[in-house]
């Protein structure tokens, strides 16, 4: 799970969009935000192993309010992030499909069908239980190294025939320091390589929480690192960054490395068909994830109760699935007006990554100045671990009402992102007030 809710492998073009200096780049994200976060990660899921994750931690570490807005900036980072997925998918089959299925990358109709049934497929499987989208994670997770060993054979051929890009790919140059170069680097640090905090939402679904979690991260981490290199490094060897398509890298370089002829386009199909499957259980996943959030506050007397009510035989919490999958199919609509996917895209991963910005400020700021009074506290090792993030995350939160790619209008790109994000935390806010003063009138519920 660690592999699929880490690693989103089309965030690599965001890096190949800074040419050959994205070594330099992925390695600095690294160190400044990539290890600290492990490290906090495993810190917190082992000292809090409680249902919901970073919820929890913020709230023990800060104050309630501060844990239930990580748990809601993290919710609506779900919801815009992956409401793009509908967007991703249509273009990923229009590059399978060649040329006479070009429209399906330009079709905002198409790709909003394709929204639409994956969430209800979500829906249907999520209610069954984690039992069941945990084997849609395995199998997600093998298809990622799937994909990558395609496009590591793609690098390798490249550098067998002597491509004269391979050894730019590879070049270890130093970025040239600009707004732009500034802008790429907070969004590699937050867009690839964060995640790792995720898996811990479903900690008390865990058979031993207090090592499964961390020990998830030990093992992932280093796999995640090699990939993203890698793969960034093969797309820069066969597109120009100018070029690169952001809704769908890995299609666009599947397809260009491999063909659509014969056995090329046989392979391309493949590679499309393997990461397109990823995508969907990814997506698949996180609606269960996300769901558990709402069911916390819940739990808490935040939000009403029928957030946290339970499905009579399977025991989910069916309801809030059904809302964050009706969510995602209203934000992907939403983002598809007066924009072609690309654009979508964008404005769905500024928006996402925005509340994520928010949440990782609230974690980290937890960790840097809280957990005053708890029972446990973090030593001065993490607590610089974490003040690296935070300034990481800090930049990144400027950044994003600044798009990379190109778009029709930056200034009505960056009014929808300001606006949404504000709305979206107003919102939280005044529900949390509703509730607190709900749960003062009414006995908190208790869930062991």
């Amino acid at each position: 799970m660690q592999l699929l809710l880490v690693v989103g492998l089309n965030v690599s073009g965001y890096a190949a969009k800074q040419g050959p200096s994205q070594v330099v780049l992925w390695l600095l994200a690294m160190v400044l935000f990539y290890l600290p976060l492990a490290a906090v990660v495993i810190k917190l899921s082992r000292a809090i192993p409680l249902e919901g994750g970073v919820y929890q931690w913020v709230k023990q570490g800060a104050s309630p309010f501060a844990g239930y807005m990580a748990g809601w900036s993290l919710t609506i980072y779900g919801i815009c992030f992956f409401g793009s997925y509908g967007s991703q998918l249509a273009d990923g089959f229009a590059y399978a499909g060649g040329p006479a299925y070009s429209w399906m990358g330009t079709s905002r109709w198409f790709a909003l069908l394709l929204m639409v049934l994956l969430c209800g497929l979500a829906f249907l499987l999520n209610v069954r239980g984690l039992h069941i989208t945990k084997w849609l994670s395995t199998a997600g997770s093998l298809l990622t190294i799937l994909v990558f060993l395609i496009l590591l054979f793609l690098l390798i051929k490249a550098f067998i025939t002597s491509k004269p890009a391979t050894a730019a790919a590879f070049s270890l140059a130093l970025p040239g320091f600009s707004v732009l170069t500034l802008n790429v680097f907070t969004k590699m640090a937050l867009f690839a390589l964060s995640g790792f905090d995720q898996c811990a939402i479903f900690t008390e679904e865990c058979r031993k929480p207090g090592n499964d979690v961390a020990r998830s991260v030990l093992i992932a981490a280093p796999l995640i690192a090699l990939m993203y290199i890698l793969v960034t490094s093969t797309m820069l060897t066969y597109i120009a960054p100018v070029n690169i398509d952001l809704a769908a890298p890995v299609s666009q370089v599947a397809q260009i490395g491999l063909g659509s002829t014969g056995i090329g386009r046989v392979l391309t199909m493949v590679a499309i068909g393997s990461f397109s499957f990823m995508l969907i259980a990814t997506l698949i996943v996180v609606v269960g994830m996300i769901a558990r959030l709402p069911m916390v506050a819940g739990w808490d007397g935040i939000l009403p109760a029928w957030w946290s009510e339970l499905h009579p035989r399977f025991r989910n919490p069916s309801k809030a699935i059904a809302a964050v999958a009706a969510s995602l199919i209203l934000m992907g609509a939403l983002s598809l007006l007066g924009a072609h996917n690309q654009e979508a895209v964008q404005v769905l991963y500024a928006v996402g990554y925005g509340s994520y910005c928010l949440m990782y400020l609230l974690m980290f700021g937890a960790v840097v100045f809280g957990f005053r009074s708890a029972s446990w506290r973090p030593g001065i090792a993490i607590r610089l671990a974490a003040l690296a993030a935070f300034f990481v995350v800090l930049v990144c939160l400027g950044f994003e009402v600044v798009p990379v790619g190109e778009v029709a209008s930056p200034l009505w790109f960056a009014t929808k992102v300001t606006v949404t994000l504000c709305v979206a935390n107003g919102l939280g806010a005044y529900l949390y007030w509703r509730g607190a003063r709900r749960a003062q009138r009414l006995p908190v519920m208790q869930e062991s």
